[in-house]
């Protein structure tokens, strides 16, 4: 018996084929499994067991010999395993990365008090994202815990805010950074919203954006999040 995790910081939805998004919370990155991945790793979250999943995987594909089945699943597992998807005993690496998404142009007046709440969260947003991802949410939680829930006006105002206070920053900003900045806005301003991070298909397109109520809120300048956008997690 090899004994695999799982670990509770990858979060896991299959899509309409029957592939399986996997985003990993501890690292913000993202990664698709085909369907044959899909049913091993769902399998390797039930049983913890890597020859019992092999053995289920199998199974299911009879008419593959099990040598290739064996062999395919340990190239599987090894891809697993480096990206931190699978932890086996002494063994975890972590990755990171970011989604990145094209900020627009807009010049809509802010108020003193609502610039200087959206200056700080967005240097606060360029040192959180340099942190793990595990990290930053944390943080996110914490900043916005005991805070009135966010209305939609207030995170429409945020987030004309943080889009002001990244105009001069150097680097990109994308909707990473963006509804991030919206978030720790409303929350410096004594409101609470959600970071939100989701994925659809046909292309695969990732995406974090902030919800109010289950309910996403843009930018007037931005164009709506569709409803094929699927949300895998949110703090």
């Amino acid at each position: 018996m090899i004994r695999a995790v799982v670990p509770a910081t990858v979060h896991a939805v299959p899509d309409d084929e029957g592939r399986l998004v996997l985003l990993d919370t501890a690292t913000g990155r993202w990664y698709v499994l085909n369907r044959t991945g899909a049913a091993f790793y769902e399998e390797l979250r039930r049983t913890t067991d890597l020859d019992e999943a092999a053995a289920a995987l199998a199974a299911r594909y009879c008419a593959v010999p099990v040598d290739r089945i064996r062999r395919d699943v340990d190239e599987l597992v090894s891809s697993l395993v480096r990206r931190g998807l699978v932890e086996l005993p002494d063994r975890v690496e972590r990755h990171a990365a970011g989604v990145l998404m094209a900020l627009p142009d807009d010049t809509e007046p802010i108020g003193r008090r609502r610039r200087l709440a959206a200056l700080a969260a967005f240097a606060l947003t360029v040192l959180l994202l340099r942190l793990p991802f595990r990290t930053s949410a944390a943080v996110v939680g914490r900043v916005k815990r005991n805070r009135r829930a966010a209305t939609t006006g207030d995170v429409l105002a945020a987030l004309g805010a943080a889009r002001w206070a990244s105009r001069r920053y150097p680097g990109r900003v994308a909707c990473l950074e963006l509804s991030l900045t919206a978030v720790l806005t409303a929350a410096f301003l004594g409101a609470r919203a959600d970071w939100c991070f989701g994925f659809t298909v046909d292309p695969y397109s990732f995406h974090a954006w902030v919800e109010v109520d289950g309910v996403p809120v843009t930018h007037p300048a931005d164009e709506p999040i569709p409803p094929t956008y699927r949300r895998v997690f949110r703090t």
